[in-house]
């Protein structure tokens, strides 16, 4: 071999691995950055999520008072229809329904509660 290709070769054998462990760490720290940055963002994701659920909770609770409160306008207005042209009208205007659901534990009143508050 060539003198000078065996200093050249001894050389490169000898080399500071500095650039190469630097260049490693720099795409370590990238990769770290990368990935820190998507849990923060994640972790907004997960604040904005909360933070809707806590203000569905109130329309969730009115929604519910709201489908009582129809349940029973709706059983009313069905007992009155058997006896009122009227009432009678507007439950078959608006194909009003009512079929007992698992949920009720109790079957419909005979009077409705508000009928016998009623004078005639």
């Amino acid at each position: 071999m060539n003198p000078e290709k065996e200093k050249a070769l001894r050389e490169a054998g000898q080399r500071n691995p500095f650039w190469v462990c630097f260049i490693v760490f720099l795409l370590l720290a990238g990769d770290y950055g990368y990935r820190m940055a998507n849990l923060v963002q994640q972790r907004t994701q997960l604040d904005q999520a909360q933070l809707m659920q806590t203000q569905n909770m109130g329309a969730l609770a009115q929604a519910r008072q709201l489908e009582g409160r129809l349940e029973a306008l709706s059983l009313d207005l069905l007992q009155i229809a058997k006896t009122n042209a009227a009432a009678k009208q507007i439950v078959q205007d608006f194909n009003i329904q009512w079929t007992p659901s698992q949920a009720a534990s109790s079957p419909a009143p005979e009077t409705p509660p508000a009928a016998g508050n009623q004078k005639k």
